[in-house]
């Protein structure tokens, strides 16, 4: 796999980045740059093109009714 696929894998299938992988996105794919939120208290990024906040929804649904 090349730097082009493994950029575009993280963007379309990874929710949570790490710095390096941010930064690694965004030095081969800098428009990705646009669809991430910086997570200041962990330094992580959120990737909003794979983020669903009705997933999200469900989840914490699910957990507080133990699920």
């Amino acid at each position: 796999m090349n730097n082009l696929e493994t950029a575009q894998q993280l963007f379309n299938e990874k929710e949570l980045l790490t710095k390096e992988e941010y930064d690694f996105l965004v030095e081969h794919s800098p428009s990705a740059k646009d669809s991430m939120f910086h997570n200041f208290w962990n330094n992580t990024y959120l990737n909003l093109n794979v983020y669903s906040e009705v997933e999200k929804e469900d989840y914490d649904l699910r957990r507080e009714m133990g699920f």
